[in-house]
């Protein structure tokens, strides 16, 4: 996941929407601050046409 620009746009690697997760998650802060708003940008520009 950490390589996700590597893939950009074409295929986007998440880790799996689990509680489990949180851990990862918390230790992978740049996940929420650096991937997600790419993605959320993204899937505006796929859904608005």
């Amino acid at each position: 996941v950490r390589e996700w620009r590597a893939y950009w746009p074409d295929i986007v690697p998440l880790p799996h929407p689990s509680p489990r997760n949180n851990r990862w998650l918390a230790q992978n802060p740049w996940f929420e601050s650096d991937l997600l708003p790419e993605l959320r940008i993204r899937v505006r520009e796929i859904v608005s046409g």
